[in-house]
């Protein structure tokens, strides 16, 4: 089962890798980008990584016994990796807001959104592995073909094996904390609770969400 898990978290790395390129590139020709925008680029980055993840699955679970187990696995490793984004994001607005950096915030609801993609991307890999004509199109396949060219290029694999290692181990562990961090200020914001970490008068929350330069 760590081997399945070691191959998604292979997957991811790679994926990122190339996301990153293309959306420095794409910010390069269209420059600046608001929240709607980048909220866009954020759902295709989910809809990608969640079509390379079946594929990788299906490919996977040619040499496996129960397809269902796989499932289970791949969706448990992709939710916890994508709760652990979005904590990762509000910890990068919280270090950025407490250095003064001009950073475009907006209100701590936009948080279910970020929880609602990730739901619906774990939904949606599970729904391409038991129909895979889904993703079975010219960009993921290219791009799932990249992913494994990158993995197979030699130091660079070598490289990405080691990390690989790491990062899904990573994922579990940081994971689930971030899991429990985000349900906990979900049902906070739910309640109708919002205590503060910063000054309410500058119009920010410890629930506040602010968007990265970079869309990882």
């Amino acid at each position: 089962m760590f081997q399945f898990a070691f191959l998604l978290g292979i997957v991811f790395i790679c994926f990122n890798l190339i996301w990153f390129l293309f959306s420095s590139l794409l910010k390069i020709v269209l420059g600046q980008t608001g929240n709607i925008e980048k909220y866009i680029l954020r759902v295709s980055q989910s809809y990608f990584l969640a079509s390379v993840s079946a594929l990788a699955t299906i490919n996977y679970g040619e040499h496996f016994n129960s397809l269902h187990l796989l499932v289970c696995i791949g969706a448990v490793v992709l939710f916890l990796y994508l709760i652990n984004k979005i904590e990762q994001r509000r910890k990068v607005m919280q270090f950025n807001l407490q250095l003064n950096k001009d950073y475009v915030g907006f209100n701590s609801s936009y948080l279910k959104y970020d929880i609602l993609i990730a739901l619906l991307t774990v939904i949606f890999y599970v729904y391409a592995v038991y129909s895979p004509s889904c993703v079975q199109n010219g960009v993921n396949d290219w791009l799932y073909g990249a992913i494994n060219g990158l993995y197979d290029m030699f130091f660079v694999g070598f490289v990405i094996g080691i990390i690989g290692v790491f990062f899904i181990i990573s994922i579990f562990i940081k994971g689930f904390i971030s899991f429990q961090l985000i349900y906990k200020q979900f049902s906070e914001m739910i309640n109708g609770v919002t205590p503060t970490a910063f000054d309410e008068e500058a119009g920010y929350t410890e629930y506040e969400i602010v968007e990265e330069d970079e869309d990882e």
